[in-house]
């Protein structure tokens, strides 16, 4: 039975996608890395940005001073956010309805503050249980790790739990976890997404007998 739902929130919940592929781009150009769409794509989405900046390291053959680049890049990206924030159409109202009938909870490859921030911002802080960040899992997406803690911090079995996700690296997460997901494609295609249990194509589609039906 499922009880809880657990939320991605880059490409999920903010559509900030572009603020930190910008944030990395100026990050690394120091160092004489011009970093393409097809780069930030291969390297750092999905990930955790510690992970990001490893790939890009090692894409790049170029040692990176990983810790000072995370300081640098969550300054940039708190500082690029309040013009730049977006959510997806329907996603609040998403949230909002299904807290009534699930526990929810946030899993993030996103720093803490950044978490805290977009939550705050957007008014949902409330309707999560748990939040989970970069900050506190070692290994991050694709790794079930995330997920896993979020289900032990519940009290759940993580096959109590369905997981929205929009990323390659999440639905593997999620999947390794135990978890049932729902993938949308709000930033990648159906055939990134493939391992998922249920692919939609908007925020609309997803509701609590949707959710029930992955049970069957």
């Amino acid at each position: 039975m499922i009880k809880a739902v657990f939320f991605d929130m880059n490409g999920i919940i903010i559509d900030d996608e572009h603020i930190h592929e910008l944030a990395f781009r100026k990050t690394v150009k120091p160092f004489g890395i011009s970093l393409s769409h097809k780069d930030y794509l291969k390297c750092c989405a999905g990930k955790t940005d510690k992970d990001g900046y490893l790939s890009i390291s090692e894409e790049f053959s170029i040692k990176l001073p990983v810790v000072e680049l995370l300081n640098k890049k969550s300054a940039m990206y708190l500082k690029l956010f309040p013009e730049n924030k977006k959510s997806y159409n329907g996603i609040i109202d998403l949230i909002e309805k299904l807290s009534k009938d699930f526990d929810l909870a946030l899993t993030s490859s996103s720093s803490r503050a950044e978490v805290d921030l977009i939550t705050k911002e957007f008014g949902i802080k409330q309707y999560f249980k748990v939040t989970i960040s970069s900050d506190e899992v070692i290994n991050g997406k694709p790794d079930p790790e995330p997920y896993l803690i979020t289900a032990k911090l519940l009290g759940i079995k993580t096959q109590e739990s369905v997981v929205i996700e929009d990323s390659k690296n999440g639905v593997l997460s999620a999947k390794a976890a135990g978890c049932y997901c729902i993938a949308v494609t709000t930033t990648r295609d159906k055939k990134s997404l493939e391992n998922s249990d249920l692919i939609v194509s908007d925020f609309s589609k997803i509701n609590k007998k949707v959710i029930k039906q992955l049970e069957k």
